[in-house]
């Protein structure tokens, strides 16, 4: 007993893959990703846009709210660019602009709105629950705002949001974040 589920392809059964592959197959392609749910979700969005309230980022980026606000900025630029291309293009352009052309700004807007939404479900959350676990799952959003960011930092830097120092920022808070819910990382994943 090499502790490998036979039935699921050899993985091991701690992994979970039998259980949660069923429903991840309805929203994947072929080759295994998620760009045609990607695409959806950009399509439906795009249809009912309205840009996510926002403001000029202040100085220090590190705060949930900040950056929160900074996904929010992310969201609205790349929508309002693929609206204003696809205008463009016209109807007559409309399926070489959206699949050829600015394949890139959908699968980036859709992923964004995703990420936006998660946070705003997450606060929700967080804001409903009365016990312990609510500065743990502070944190965790928290991190998990750091790390969009950070991870979308080059495009942050490129349409001039963010300045050098306040990514550095990024970097420093993330690392922060990372020490502060390793005292949490064993209850968090026994949790699950």
């Amino acid at each position: 007993s090499s502790g490998i589920n036979a039935e699921y392809g050899g993985y091991l059964s701690c992994n979970r893959f039998g259980t949660f592959i069923g429903l991840a197959h309805a929203a994947m392609t072929a080759e295994g990703d998620n760009s045609v749910l990607i695409q959806k979700v950009a399509k439906e969005r795009l249809a009912l846009f309205k840009p996510q309230p926002s403001v000029t980022p202040s100085e220090d980026i590190t705060s949930s709210a900040e950056l929160l606000n900074l996904v929010k900025i992310r969201e609205n630029t790349l929508f309002s660019a693929l609206g204003q291309e696809l205008g463009v293009a016209g109807r007559e352009g409309l399926f070489q602009c959206w699949m050829l052309e600015q394949n890139e700004t959908i699968q980036n807007a859709g992923k964004t709105f995703g990420e936006r939404l998660v946070a705003d479900e997450f606060q929700r959350v967080i804001d409903e629950t009365q016990d312990d676990t609510k500065g743990v799952l502070q944190s965790l959003l928290h991190l998990h705002l750091v790390s969009y960011v950070k991870d979308n930092a080059a495009w942050f830097l490129t349409h001039s949001i963010i300045t050098p120092d306040q990514s550095k920022q990024l970097t420093s808070k993330f690392d922060e974040l990372c020490r502060v819910i390793a005292a949490d990382a064993l209850p968090l994943i026994e949790s699950f």
